[in-house]
């Protein structure tokens, strides 16, 4: 990937680093790999990051040639393609796959699965997960083709939207609301997260989308909008709200774990419906949806007589 930056009248004098920072975004790390190499150039020669520019001179920068080795092992398996451009990669996560590889696992995942695709189809396993779903959560998963679409989209993310679908064992009582309580580890090294005064703040806004009753209890299907991205938020919210998540073992109580019984669904009843990003190179809007896979979300919505 090479970016270009022509310089303007307003640029006589600056320094190439400063355009690099302020103007292609570029990260102090990248900026730093990148003067070990030739890939910075102005007018076809290669300069140093000191170098003053006027105005009308053509910077290029060829960013994957700084790019740091790739760990994830390139692996044949199945993805399902949501969009992909030069840059970006994003995919509709099966339920019950891990996103990234681990010191316990280096395979396996749907990381090596993207690798993998990305080998085949353009000749780099260079593969970076740019946002990560717990194991049981389906659905938008982006992926960066390079360190610094990672970077860049790292930041689109944040200032960006997500919204998940989720069915809960009960429901609230108004249809729409925010959910601002604070979370924290129950205890220390422990995966299980609770609310607590001294927790990190965490704000989820909740819609209701459909209610109904199955087997003499009500569910409902929620769509949840993150404002603050905490481990494990939607679930931990949710359950302190006493509508847990069908399915989630770590958050259940008694009356939802035998409702998810007799509905049959393993695993929380989580899903990464879209992402709404501005893209990092265009500037344009955009907006990647993902489909619901899974057999037992299905099902369950089926039930209550939601179009799929």
């Amino acid at each position: 990937m090479i970016l270009t930056y022509t310089a303007g009248q307003g640029d006589a004098g600056r320094k190439v680093y400063h355009i690099l920072r302020k103007d292609l975004d570029l990260s102090a790390a990248m900026v730093r790999r990148l003067k070990q190499t030739d890939a910075i150039c102005l007018d076809g020669q290669s300069v140093f990051t000191d170098r003053t520019v006027q105005p009308g001179q053509r910077l290029t920068v060829a960013v994957t040639l700084a790019e740091p080795p790739c760990d994830v092992i390139p692996q044949e398996g199945h993805v399902e393609i949501l969009y992909e451009d030069g840059g970006l990669l994003a995919l509709n996560k099966p339920a019950g796959l891990i996103v990234h590889p681990s010191h316990s696992r280096y395979t396996d995942t749907l990381a090596n699965y993207a690798a993998g695709y990305l080998l085949r189809t353009t000749g780099s396993g260079a593969c970076h997960a740019v946002g990560r779903l717990d194991r049981d959560t389906g659905g938008v998963v982006l992926f960066a083709k390079n360190s610094y679409m990672k970077y860049r989209a790292a930041k689109a993310m944040a200032a960006g939207e997500k919204r998940y679908l989720a069915l809960a064992a009960g429901g609230p009582e108004a249809d729409r609301g925010v959910m601002d309580f604070p979370i924290r580890r129950e205890r220390e090294g422990d995966m299980r997260r609770i609310v607590a005064p001294d927790g990190q703040r965490a704000v989820t806004r909740y819609a209701v989308l459909a209610r109904h009753r199955l087997s003499g209890q009500a569910v409902t299907l929620l769509e949840l909008t993150l404002e603050t991205g905490r481990t494990h938020q939607i679930r931990v919210h949710c359950a302190h709200m006493g509508m847990p998540l069908l399915g989630d073992t770590l958050y259940q109580t008694e009356q939802s774990r035998a409702l998810s019984e007799t509905l049959g669904v393993h695993g929380q009843a989580l899903h990464a419906g879209s992402l709404s990003i501005t893209e990092p190179l265009s500037g344009t809007a955009l907006t990647i949806t993902a489909p619901i896979r899974r057999a037992d979300f299905r099902a369950v919505l089926a039930s209550m007589g939601v179009a799929l």
